[in-house]
C-alpha cells in the first residue's frame, strides 16, 4: 500500500507540483510568505506556481519539498524515479 501511495505522490509531484504544493500549504497551515522564508522564493513565485502559470525545475521542486515542507523522503523517491526515466534525466543535463 505504501509503494502505491508512493507511486501516487511521485506522479502528483511531476504532473501537478503546484496542486500538490497548494495541498500541503493548506494542511500544514502555511501561508506564502512561511514557504517563502523556508525556501528563499518569492512568495509571488509560489503563487504563480500554485496557481499553473509557471512551472519549476527540479532543482527547486526538491528545495521546495525539503526546506519547505521537510520531506526528504519524498523528495529522495522523486529523485530516483526521475533518474529511471533517461528522458527525464536528458531534461536535467540539458
Amino acid at each position: 500500500m505504501e509503494q502505491q501511495g508512493n507511486k501516487d505522490i511521485i506522479e502528483m509531484i511531476e504532473n501537478n507540483f503546484g496542486e500538490f504544493v497548494e495541498e500541503l500549504k493548506g494542511q500544514r497551515g502555511y501561508s506564502l510568505k512561511d514557504i517563502s522564508d523556508k525556501t528563499n522564493l518569492s512568495p509571488s513565485f509560489i503563487f504563480r506556481l500554485i496557481k499553473g502559470y509557471r512551472g519549476c525545475e527540479l532543482t527547486t521542486k526538491l528545495n521546495i519539498l525539503i526546506n519547505g515542507f521537510g520531506l526528504e523522503g519524498w523528495a529522495e523517491e522523486y529523485i530516483k524515479q526521475v533518474l529511471q526515466n533517461k528522458d527525464q534525466l536528458k531534461k536535467i543535463t540539458d
